[in-house]
């Protein structure tokens, strides 16, 4: 046997929404972005539920990434008032938050930092649980691990196979009216999961399938957003192609540029997409050495040089990327440069630390983190 491959049911295209109305059961908890509240989506997905029977209480996230400390009243909702289904409502952060508060409500005992990809939780026990993603990028709808910061600032990647969603309802309408910025921003990370996934040491036939479809559909809409950023139509295929890319990650792993991003200073914040678009380029370069046949055997998708010069693929990203008016450097992305220097140490080691890491072609030593951090401070490429 070569390994596992695990995606929740998924119900995609408009009025995808609907699908809540079909749930069985008699409560249902809502999960869900703050900013949310007041708009419309809030007031679909509760009516809903409601043509299906369902009574609802609503718990909003505080709309900033999740911590092992604010997980916990939504775990203890969760956990003291039973329902039939998890419902969560928002983007990656808000879809992580829920995750995390579902399996903290069924396996109280085990903290998040100690959970492993095999640990029974008996999640189900706590109800099922449906992912509503309202963005276009993270694709942790797709995913079984929740995304957590620890009280010292450290991102635990915590999950186990069971928290995959019962249900993925991804309805383009609900990413339509995504500021046209926060939509380019959601399309690099989606390309960055896609890319590396297809990269991966645990790179596999059926990831690679999602994985492509994603890259395609980013290739070709991405651009278009930048030139049309009103059409509906691009918006629609990135939300698809963040669901797959994300289905891809979640199966074949992240890589560097992930891992990078997961342990830069995180205050100020910056958004997570900003930091990827700096340094999926950078990884790309620095795989290449590690990446020639996987590559060459893609180079149709991403162009015939893709697999033979190893700037090639980056610098279609950068091109692509700066079509986009996303940032080419650290700096621009906004991370405080003093503070970066400041905890240089500490990047380094949460970098080599990273889950992340594990599957990427070329792993790093801790002199190459360090100058793969300053090639994404200064904007040269990676030559080493």
């Amino acid at each position: 046997m070569e390994g596992f491959f695990t995606v929740p049911a998924i119900a995609w295209g408009p009025g995808a929404l609907e699908q809540l109305s079909a749930l069985p059961g008699r409560r249902a908890i809502v999960v869900i972005d703050p900013a949310l509240r007041p708009l419309p989506v809030a007031t679909r997905v509760e009516e809903q539920l409601a043509a299906g029977g369902l009574a609802v209480e609503r718990i909003a996230t505080d709309g900033a990434e999740p911590t092992v400390e604010t997980v916990e009243p939504i775990a203890a909702a969760i956990r003291d008032r039973p329902a039939d289904w998890i419902v969560a409502v928002g983007g990656g952060s808000t879809l992580d938050a829920a995750r995390a508060a579902w399996a903290r409500a069924a396996r109280p005992d085990l903290p998040l930092a100690a959970m492993t990809p095999i640990a029974e939780l008996g999640a189900r026990a706590r109800g099922r649980f449906v992912a509503v993603p309202t963005t276009s990028g993270s694709g942790s709808e797709a995913a079984w691990t929740a995304l957590v910061r620890d009280p010292d600032g450290r991102l635990l990647e915590a999950g186990a196979r069971e928290l995959a969603a019962d249900w993925a309802l991804v309805d383009p309408g609900l990413a339509l009216t995504l500021p046209g910025p926060v939509a380019a921003e959601g399309g690099a990370d989606l390309l960055a999961h896609a890319l590396e996934a297809m990269l991966s040491e645990w790179a596999n036939p059926f990831a690679d399938a999602f994985a492509r479809a994603a890259i395609a559909a980013a290739f070709e809409s991405l651009p278009r957003l930048a030139r049309h950023p009103e059409e509906t139509e691009p918006r629609a295929r990135l939300h698809y192609a963040a669901t797959m890319a994300g289905v891809a990650a979640a199966n074949a792993g992240r890589g560097i540029a992930h891992a990078l991003a997961h342990a830069l200073p995180t205050r100020p914040p910056v958004r997570h997409a900003r930091l990827v678009s700096v340094l999926l380029p950078l990884a790309l370069e620095f795989d290449f050495p590690a990446s020639k046949e996987r590559l060459a055997v893609a180079a149709p998708l991403l162009g015939g040089a893709a697999g033979q010069a190893r700037g090639a693929l980056a610098q279609r990203v950068r091109e692509l990327f700066r079509g986009l008016g996303l940032p080419a450097t650290l700096g621009d992305a906004g991370v405080d440069l003093d503070r970066l220097a400041a905890e240089r140490g500490a990047v380094v080691a949460r970098t080599q630390a990273s889950t992340a890491l594990r599957a990427n072609p070329r792993i790093p030593s801790a002199e190459e983190i360090g100058q793969l951090l300053d090639a994404a401070v200064s904007g040269r490429p990676v030559d080493f």
